[in-house]
């Protein structure tokens, strides 16, 4: 074992951490996975390639504190959230990590942790990158999905419903009630907890706690219900950038107007125990980090959803209908609001002019 005198170089951290740690089978499309200078990927007969990318840095994605098998675990799982918004299932992946250092303690909880995800969904690791740096996790999914049937963001039509799946607000209440910021220079703000004037003041129960892990770095890539409903979705996106922010981009995509019910947003006992109505409604719209499936779909397929989500045992919720006309506007118990905020989640956020 490599000792502080003898630092792990580059390939022995790749051979230690990650060519050796995957036990599960690789897909029968990898016909050659990690070890090579490139993967090798064959197409299957019927199928379609998809492909996405998160970037994941440390303090902005992630709190740098936080449990190396928790990042692991949370890098696999937004990124495959993008395959499930595509009805795609997942084939493999490639990861580029930086590090400050090669720290082996730390990349043996990260790798567990990402390779207990990559078992989970049946995808394999099959090549990436390490360099040293600020610790950050890129990883590129390939997922397939029947050719010509992924569901895009561009298919939603007038008299169209707006679905979300399970529930909304868990993502953002974690980060602030957890005592995580979306950056380290935000880390002294008020917390949520704080802030809000009607929520009340206590601390965590171990249960609550654990929701809001769960909710923050086990994010769930609805799969399932996405297989099931591909072809009944006329256009979806996952939430990842807040709804309002995403739901915009549906309408953008599609060309429609997309009306949103707040009094229909769901949420969990856990996030409604924990903040007033109004701070549930603000971190749904607003906060993003929730990674469910935000869809389109005909009225007349409305029985079909429902029965699948039955099947399931999957909270599916109709919040909203799709319009004539642009951009996304916010009814609440059938009367019209303005957003109280600005935007969603901006990497890069326009600065207000004077």
């Amino acid at each position: 074992m490599a000792s502080q005198n003898m630092p792990l170089s580059e390939f022995e951290l790749i051979d230690r951490f990650f060519k050796s740690r995957f036990t599960g089978n690789l897909h029968s499309a990898v016909s050659l996975g990690i070890g090579d200078d490139a993967a090798v990927l064959t197409g299957l007969a019927g199928q379609s390639v998809c492909v996405c990318t998160d970037v994941l840095v440390s303090g902005i994605h992630f709190p740098a504190h936080a449990d190396p098998a928790e990042i692991g675990q949370r890098a696999l799982r937004v990124n495959l959230s993008d395959l499930a918004a595509m009805g795609a299932k997942p084939v493999c992946f490639t990861l580029g990590l930086t590090l400050p250092s090669a720290d082996e303690q730390w990349l043996l909880k990260f790798s567990s942790g990402l390779f207990s995800a990559a078992e989970q969904f049946g995808c394999s690791l099959v090549g990436g990158d390490t360099n040293r740096g600020p610790l950050s996790v890129s990883i590129t999914a390939v997922g397939e999905v029947p050719s010509g049937r992924p569901v895009t963001r561009g298919g939603a039509m007038p008299g169209d419903l707006l679905y979300v799946t399970d529930c909304l607000g868990g993502g953002q209440v974690a980060l602030h009630y957890l005592g995580f910021s979306a950056a380290e220079p935000i880390a002294k703000k008020a917390t949520l907890a704080e802030a809000r004037n009607k929520a009340v003041h206590r601390d965590l129960t171990r249960e609550e706690e654990a929701y809001l892990l769960g909710r923050f770095f086990r994010p769930e890539p609805r799969f399932a219900f996405a297989d099931l409903t591909r072809n009944l979705m006329s256009s979806a996106i996952d939430v990842s950038d807040g709804l309002h922010a995403d739901a915009g981009h549906l309408a953008t995509a599609s060309g429609v107007g997309l009306r949103i019910n707040l009094d229909k947003l769901p949420f969990a006992q856990q996030v409604l125990d924990l903040t007033s109505e109004e701070e549930c409604v603000t971190a749904a719209l607003f906060g993003g980090d929730d990674y469910e499936l935000c869809f389109t779909a005909a009225i007349t397929h409305k029985d079909k959803i429902e029965k699948v989500a039955s099947t399931l045992e999957l909270r599916v919720t109709a919040i909203g209908e799709v319009q004539q006309g642009s951009g996304v506007s916010l009814f609440n118990e059938g009367v019209a609001v303005s957003a109280n905020h600005g935007r969603g989640f901006d990497h890069f956020p326009t600065v207000d002019r004077q």
